[in-house]
């Protein structure tokens, strides 16, 4: 089952334009319903989205077949009843043109029996758009062609629609209402719209703030001979993060420069787009499929060729790391030989029978098994999506994290965080301290600037922020605590229909 999170529903009413809203007002809301306006369209529109969409169900609809078959269904309406409104102009005496007409010449009379000095040749053209009444039938074929003909217009935007019956004026708004909800989603990703990603990612120190070498180190084990590639990176004076570059061959290692960078940001935006396209199988065989198309759009927002080739490569570097825990100094000998964990297993890339390039992932046992027990820190994409400071995207999932953890844990939202509470999360250099304090300080006042994580904060010390959290929203409580990740499955498409007569 696929929950539909508040964020989404709330996302996708606001993008329904105020006039169809007041078509929904005038012909579908009842004031029998018992509800106010606005509770009554909020439900309206998630009855839609379970019925239609199928949220909150085990079949979750293609909202991009919905959005091109409401689409095709709208402009051919819009045809059939453009046809319609030329016929009634000229074999039905009271035509909804004739109707208006009489309205106007009424309300002129009065206007001018009320001003007598009005020139009423000027006011119709002011007030109607045409200096003659007669000329109005002629005026409004023109918009109505123009409505017809227009992409963008929606089918209850027609001049006249209450002259329409009831079940078309009904139908209308459906189709309407579903080419909106499926455009919204798509444009806003909401079928994804709760990022959720796993302690793992953000506990440990994976990624740095830009790419940089890894100081490569080699030892052999005595018995079997098997050469052994890794990188210590020192998280404070006494503790330390392996990385351990899997390769057969060093020549290979040393050929191929990438595997000798720490994982930067693009790295992560990888990482993080492939752990959010997680479906059904992942539950089961730990694989995730991925469009290559889509993953470079995301992380380069181009689909050159060159960047295709950079991100097969990039995930091939990204299987190609392992980790092991940290290592106090003083208390553990640094530990040769396999990694305690990876993040991606094994990166299979082939093309389907149009070409089209993608990935099988699997993910590693320790990320999975995080997801499986919901050790996992959730954060709306469209918090992410606004935000540009290469150390904020590594540094705003673990400020998240606390933030949740002081709501479940009813702790306050103000507490102080020493730099190495950052240097944790994003490797920097940890003897320049006052560089680090200015950079993490870039990423809070850009959250700040962003309304995202943080209320306010100061220098606490030379060395720590004191940080005050924005309290959680009734929103973010909902999603946040009650959504729970489910497998996807996309129904068949579904055909078009006509409104008509």
């Amino acid at each position: 089952m696929v929950k539909l999170s508040l964020f989404a529903l709330t996302k996708i009413v606001e993008s329904i334009p105020q006039t169809i809203v007041d078509h929904m007002y005038t012909y579908l809301y009842k004031d029998t319903d018992g509800v106010s306006k606005e509770t009554w369209l909020f439900e309206y529109v998630k009855r839609i989205l379970i019925e239609t969409f199928g949220y909150e169900t085990q079949h979750l609809e293609d909202h991009v077949e919905i959005r091109e078959k409401n689409y095709r269904k709208k402009q051919q309406s819009k045809k059939y009843w453009l046809k319609k409104f030329q016929e009634e102009l000229v074999k039905i005496p009271n035509n909804p043109v004739s109707i208006e007409i009489s309205s106007w010449k009424l309300a002129l009379e009065q206007m001018k029996v009320s001003a007598p000095e009005l020139d009423i040749i000027a006011e119709s053209e002011r007030l109607i758009g045409v200096k003659n009444l007669e000329d109005l039938p002629e005026l409004r074929l023109k918009q109505i062609k123009e409505w017809s003909s227009t992409n963008s217009t929606f089918l209850s935007d027609y001049r006249y629609l209450s002259t329409k019956k009831t079940n078309q004026i009904r139908k209308a708004l459906e189709t309407d209402l579903n080419f909106i909800i499926a455009d919204t989603i798509e444009k806003y990703d909401l079928t994804q719209a709760v990022d959720v990603q796993p302690h793992g990612l953000i506990e440990n120190v994976v990624f740095s703030e830009k790419s940089t070498s890894l100081k490569i180190k080699r030892e052999i084990n005595a018995i079997t001979l098997k050469e052994t590639f890794f990188d210590d990176y020192e998280i404070s004076d006494n503790e330390f993060l392996r990385t351990i570059i899997k390769v057969e061959d060093g020549d290979l290692l040393f050929a191929d420069k990438s595997l000798t960078k720490t994982l930067d940001g693009t790295d992560r935006e990888i990482i993080f787009y492939v752990m959010s396209q997680k479906d059904e199988s992942f539950y089961t065989d730990r694989t995730i499929t991925v469009d290559i198309s889509k993953l470079v759009q995301r992380a380069y927002n181009s689909q050159g060729v060159k960047n295709y080739v950079e991100i097969e490569k990039r995930l091939r570097k990204i299987r190609s790391f392992g980790f092991q825990a940290v290592i106090k100094k003083q208390s553990e000998k640094a530990r040769p030989g396999s990694a305690d964990w990876s993040i991606f297993d094994s990166v299979v890339i082939n093309s389907n029978p149009n070409g089209r390039r993608y990935a099988e992932i699997v993910i590693g046992t320790y990320f999975h098994q995080q997801y499986i027990n919901q050790q996992t820190v959730k954060i709306y994409r469209d918090s992410l999506d606004s935000i540009q400071g290469s150390i904020s995207k590594i540094l705003v999932h673990a400020l998240q994290k606390e933030r949740l953890e002081r709501y479940v844990q009813g702790k306050q939202f103000r507490d102080v965080f020493p730099l190495n509470f950052f240097t944790r999360k994003v490797r920097m250099d940890k003897r320049k301290t006052e560089m680090n304090m200015r950079k993490v300080q870039d990423a809070l006042e850009e959250f700040k600037a962003l309304n995202i994580l943080i209320e306010s904060y100061k220098r606490y010390s030379p060395s720590a922020f004191e940080i005050c959290f924005i309290p959680l929203t009734n929103t973010e409580m909902h999603d946040f605590f009650d959504q729970v990740d489910s497998p996807i499955q996309l129904s068949l498409p579904i055909q078009p229909e006509l409104i008509e007569e």
